[in-house]
């Protein structure tokens, strides 16, 4: 009994050395590919500092005392308003919001019920693009602190994101008015309280040239082993997937997912599986022109032309035959902006930004449904 109950120890041991190693590294990749972004803090529900990351570490010529007061600096200021937010909402009820100083904004996103993600930002950070990928983050937070985290389908890497048109958040619509200050010189900017209970179901269309990786992505995305004989889409293949905003139980995201198949006899009657799409997924593949000249000359005006100004995101997939590459990366970006959609890369096969993918498109179109 005593072996067995050593090795309970040793495993929750192992357990919380892990968790704790997949928050520090998914906040480190959140402020060191964002430009703007300095520190993020990890409270628990209970106000205590579970993690923190910021650039200053990056910095070899402070050492770690010197580290540890440019932390301290803002903690302070992070602490109390953290007690201000928690004496003025419930737990599982704060919501997200923003904060200006005079030279910082500072950002805070519930995870789940069990933490709150706080970032200081410089003034200049753009919130339209911060906030999806916050949102993002603490999903993924509230996976670890859960243990439902799995690193085989989830990634602790932040993408790269290019969002433009109708998926980027319309924060108009939660801006806060010469508010009075929450604490000494910090205003409350933004305030996004969701409903307490909601599902929202999004009707979701994929379409690209045959063989880019439409059903490789959505096999990934709903956790199926990707088949080793790839055998084309024969027609129209209809899934669905759930996930939880920001890891919020009460907060369900649903996805009615149309895999619709790229062979030149079912261009015919896909405008049947249009009706009623929320968001359309245009895949090519990054080592094939002929794809990507498809996918801006025929995918997105087809899809515009029967849907009118739907939200749409851009996807270069195969990222992982990079050495093939012949669509550079930034002219895929240009392109996205230039039609108004919202453009990524993945890899469908080495399961690269897809949950990412997928996810960042429920956040854009739950706010724009909200």
């Amino acid at each position: 009994m005593k072996c067995i109950r050593t090795e309970i120890i040793i495993f929750l041991e192992i357990l919380k050395m892990s968790k704790e190693y997949y928050i520090k590294t998914l906040l480190k990749n959140f402020v060191e590919t964002q430009e703007h972004l300095e520190i993020a803090y990890l409270y628990s529900s209970e106000g205590l500092l579970i993690s923190k990351y910021g650039k200053v570490e990056l910095d070899t010529t402070k050492n770690s005392e010197e580290i540890e007061e440019v932390y301290g600096a803002f903690s302070a200021l992070v602490e109390r308003l953290l007690d201000r937010i928690a004496s003025e909402y419930e737990i599982g009820g704060y919501g997200t919001g923003t904060f200006e100083t005079a030279e910082h904004r500072i950002i805070y996103v519930e995870t789940g019920r069990e933490g709150i993600l706080l970032l200081i930002c410089h003034y200049e950070i753009d919130l339209k693009r911060i906030l999806p990928l916050a949102y993002l983050v603490a999903e993924k937070i509230t996976q670890i602190l859960e243990g439902t985290f799995d690193p085989e389908y989830h990634s602790l890497e932040v993408p790269d994101l290019n969002l433009y048109g109708q998926l980027s958040l319309n924060l108009n619509q939660y801006t806060i008015e010469e508010s009075e200050p929450i604490i000494d010189g910090v205003k409350m900017t933004h305030y996004i309280k969701e409903e307490k209970t909601t599902i929202s179901l999004f009707k979701l269309i994929l379409l690209g040239s045959s063989a880019v990786g439409k059903t490789t992505l959505i096999n990934q995305f709903l956790k199926r082993e990707v088949p080793i004989n790839y055998r084309p889409t024969l027609g129209i293949a209809i899934c669905e997937r759930e996930f939880y905003l920001r890891g919020n139980k009460d907060k369900k995201i649903q996805f009615l997912i149309y895999d619709l198949a790229g062979q030149e006899f079912f261009k015919r009657v896909r405008h049947e599986y249009y009706k009623g799409a929320n968001c359309a997924f245009i895949m090519y593949d990054i080592t094939r022109e002929d794809t990507f000249k498809e996918a801006l000359d025929f995918w997105v005006p087809d899809v515009k032309k029967e849907l009118g100004d739907i939200p749409f995101v851009l996807i270069g997939n195969k990222v992982d035959l990079e050495n093939e590459r012949v669509i550079p990366k930034e002219l895929g970006a240009e392109m996205a902006e230039k039609n108004g959609g919202f453009f990524i890369e993945t890899s469908a096969l080495k399961n690269i930004n897809v949950q990412e993918t997928f996810k960042i498109a429920g956040i854009g179109l739950f706010f724009q449904s909200s």
